[in-house]
């Protein structure tokens, strides 16, 4: 996938079937960087890589929990949501480290407060909101 993708997604749907598409062909170790306001779909891309995955359980987001871990049959997606950190110090940071550099797939909801922790393979994707249910997705690096 070439840093010029752009899609345009016209429903929840649509941006979940995006979502089964970024992990398509992954093979673990995959990180997903996802910066958008809230409301912009974030958490339906992650639930369509978690379907895609075979993942049966409701994906939610972690917003006070900061991180969910589904399980598949031979992969684990993480969810990280960083919306109420401002810094990351300590055990949890630690954590967040260990899962960047597992060989498992790694969903990151506002990334920004982490970037630095960021491996150099990280996708980043914007997703903006253009109208109640259509949303721009673009890959930024």
């Amino acid at each position: 996938m070439n840093s010029e993708v752009s899609i345009i997604s016209r429903s929840p749907k649509e941006t979940i079937e995006f979502g089964k598409s970024l992990v398509q062909d992954a093979r673990g170790g995959e990180v997903f960087a996802l910066i958008g306001e809230l409301g912009a779909g974030k958490t339906q891309i992650v639930k369509g890589a978690a379907i895609a995955l075979g993942i049966e359980a409701e994906v939610t987001s972690p917003t006070f929990n900061i991180v969910h871990c589904y399980e598949a049959k031979n992969k684990t997606l993480y969810h990280i949501d960083l919306y109420r950190i401002e810094k990351l110090e300590g055990s949890l940071r630690l954590y967040i480290e260990e899962i960047l550099h597992s060989k498992e797939i790694c969903f990151i909801e506002w990334p920004g407060s982490i970037e630095q922790l960021l491996p150099p393979w990280t996708q980043y994707w914007q997703i903006s909101i253009i109208s109640e249910n259509e949303r721009k997705i673009i890959r930024l690096r």
